[in-house]
């Protein structure tokens, strides 16, 4: 993923939760993690995107090195009307791979070094490995708690809807690693429910 691919992504994510009234990423390595990059890639980029003035950024030094981390604060204006297609001239940013609509998900990430472009999930045990390796902490365990009710109700032929909408609304909250898992866990109940039986 070049440079310019990295910073529409970051301004992508910004944009759309601000937007739907979602917690924002502000720390690199949550940036580096989400886009399969290094963190030293994800500063470096954010960086960029706070001197261009399109995201409200700080930047702290080390001691006894010249790096500095940068960490993001909230997306500018002038952010929201380069993502919107208003003012775009002279930004050394790939706007063509934004789409305003949509979160930033795992199938959309281009391949950082030794990691594979996209994840297919098209079994529950991939959506809980998924969930294994990529997310964490109290909602990622809630996650997994719905998940596997929801094989259960699926087993008993008995889905409800309050259910998937649960799942939908905690890969929410979590943020854009976890709507990889709502969409996947979607699929599996509407190829389940038009068929009678999971793919």
């Amino acid at each position: 993923m070049s440079d310019q691919d990295i910073r529409a992504r970051i301004l992508q994510d910004l944009y759309y939760k601000r937007r739907n009234g979602l917690e924002i990423l502000m720390r690199t390595e949550a940036y580096a993690k989400l886009l399969g990059i290094t963190d030293d890639l994800a500063s470096f980029n954010i960086q960029y995107l706070a001197m261009a003035g399109l995201v409200d950024a700080g930047g702290v030094g080390s001691l006894g090195t010249t790096k500095k981390w940068w960490w993001i604060k909230d997306i500018t204006s002038y952010g929201i009307e380069a993502v919107e297609g208003t003012r775009r001239q002279g930004l050394a940013v790939n706007f063509n791979t934004i789409n305003i609509n949509a979160p930033i998900t795992s199938s959309q990430i281009a391949a950082g070094e030794k990691i594979t472009q996209t994840q297919s999930l098209n079994t529950f045990q991939d959506i809980e490995r998924y969930v294994e390796q990529n997310l964490s902490g109290p909602i990622a365990d809630a996650i997994r708690s719905e998940l596997q009710e929801l094989q259960g109700e699926i087993q008993k032929d008995q889905v409800k809807p309050s259910r998937t909408q649960k799942i939908k609304d905690l890969c929410e909250k979590y943020g854009p690693a976890a709507l990889a898992v709502s969409d996947a866990a979607m699929r599996l109940v509407t190829a389940y429910l038009q068929s009678g039986h999971l793919p």
